[in-house]
């Protein structure tokens, strides 16, 4: 395993100490080449970057880990909701700053928080400036907890930046991460035209806040830190990832052609029309989630979708994530 390269830093024991994440495309092109400059023009000048090689993920998470181990001042991502949830793995309850370019198809996360989508180089050059300043300047916001227990008793724990998705949405997220050859923006799509055929509602246990549980058969289930999904679907409008609570949404069982008619109606924010459509505030939630039914953390990560049935317990966590502003 290669070791993760460090730009910069000296003896002094002043320089900040920054770790960098880049997703797998930052390693090529002309863009790839501009971002390295300004790593190294930035670390010439008193920063210590970390820069794992982001050509294998595993590796990457494994040099990643063992830097914020050794200790770091700040996580700097560059890339889309997947690589914001693999930094928040990294900072959350931490008290590190992370900082981030949004690179991404959907930086669902990044609406939300209110994270400037500016180009790549001027978000980079800017958030470079900041962490060569004495003082940085942070805000908190929540995250969400995650534990999946499967049937056999195992579990499995995670944080979620933005939203966790059970059934429909997550199933095109699942058919949309394999899209690799169509264009970002037209992944969803593509993948909810292809998933409408085959697809049926299911019956899901919901508790809510520690009360018991309920049944309600459903398209799908997402719990929310932000307003968005999707790459800027607006599932729950009116959600804050600073509120200390999380957004639970659930779409009743629907025809086909509803499902085709939903998310255009959202994307243009005609929720009012939209009667299977719920959406609650809560601190705590679990769903009891049917066999082979995929259940997704922030449209990247894969958390469950077995043979077997199993449990998704979702807590807010208030302030739990420093973002540099």
């Amino acid at each position: 395993m290669g070791a993760a390269q460090s730009l910069g830093g000296g003896s002094s024991g002043e320089s900040r100490r920054v770790l960098v994440l880049l997703n797998p495309t930052a390693g090529q092109g002309r863009r790839a080449a501009r971002i390295q400059k300004h790593l190294a023009e930035f670390a010439s000048e008193g920063l210590e970057l970390i820069v794992p090689n982001p050509a294998d993920h595993l590796e990457q998470l494994e040099q990643a880990e063992t830097a914020v181990k050794t200790g770091v001042d700040a996580v700097l991502v560059l890339g889309g909701d997947g690589m914001v949830h693999t930094g928040v793995q990294l900072v959350a309850g931490r008290q590190i700053p992370m900082g981030l370019v949004p690179t991404g198809t959907g930086n669902d996360f990044a609406r939300g928080a209110g994270v400037p989508r500016h180009p790549t180089m001027r978000n980079l050059l800017r958030l470079l400036h900041q962490l060569s300043e004495p003082e940085l300047t942070t805000k908190a916001v929540d995250a969400l907890r995650v534990r999946i227990t499967q049937h056999n008793g195992t579990s499995q724990h995670c944080w979620a930046a933005n939203a966790v998705n059970i059934g429909f949405d997550a199933r095109v997220n699942q058919r949309a991460n394999q899209l690799k050859k169509v264009p970002g923006p037209m992944r969803y799509l593509v993948a909810l035209t292809q998933v409408i055929p085959s697809f049926q509602a299911k019956d899901f246990h919901i508790a809510v806040d520690g009360q018991p549980a309920q049944l309600q058969p459903s398209a799908l289930v997402c719990l929310q830190n932000g307003p968005f999904i999707g790459g800027g679907i607006p599932l729950a409008p009116g959600a804050q990832p600073a509120d200390g609570r999380l957004d639970l949404s659930w779409v009743q069982p629907l025809s086909r052609p509803g499902l085709v008619a939903l998310f255009p109606l959202l994307m243009i924010r005609l929720h009012r029309v939209l009667k299977p459509l719920r959406t609650e505030q809560h601190r705590g939630v679990v769903v009891t989630v049917p066999p082979q039914v995929p259940v997704y953390a922030d449209g990247d990560e894969l958390l469950a979708g077995a043979d077997s049935e199993c449990q998704v317990e979702v807590t807010v966590e208030p302030e739990t994530l420093r973002l540099l502003t």
